[in-house]
């Protein structure tokens, strides 16, 4: 079963660590400057765990009182790309991306 951690914050950069039963299989950092989460890094293999890692990373921040998620180019994975992103937009506001489908299937 996946659990996604909150695992380290200095300072101001936070990192979400996704565990399967107590193994580590990704994690993902971000800065949270109280309007705007910036992702920093990502270290992970599978797309549905970057996922998860980034939905609970937007969702950790919103409930502190962020609104926007920003991405650097580097990082346009699928994962990103179903939650809104694109080379054209590389900033989503998180309320609509957490909202939005990972199937890809308009409601």
């Amino acid at each position: 079963m996946l659990i996604f951690k909150l695992t380290d914050t200095k300072d101001r950069l936070c990192t979400f660590t996704a565990f399967d039963d107590d193994k580590a299989c990704g994690a993902c950092s971000f800065v949270n400057d109280g309007y705007t989460m910036h992702f920093e890094s990502i270290k992970c293999g599978d797309d549905t765990v970057l996922e998860g890692l980034v939905r609970s990373s937007m969702n950790f921040c919103a409930n502190r009182g962020c609104y926007l998620s920003v991405i650097k180019e580097d990082m346009l994975a699928p994962a990103f790309r179903r939650l809104g992103f694109s080379e054209k937009e590389l900033t989503v506001e998180i309320p609509e991306a957490l909202t939005s489908s990972a199937c890809g299937c308009k409601h």
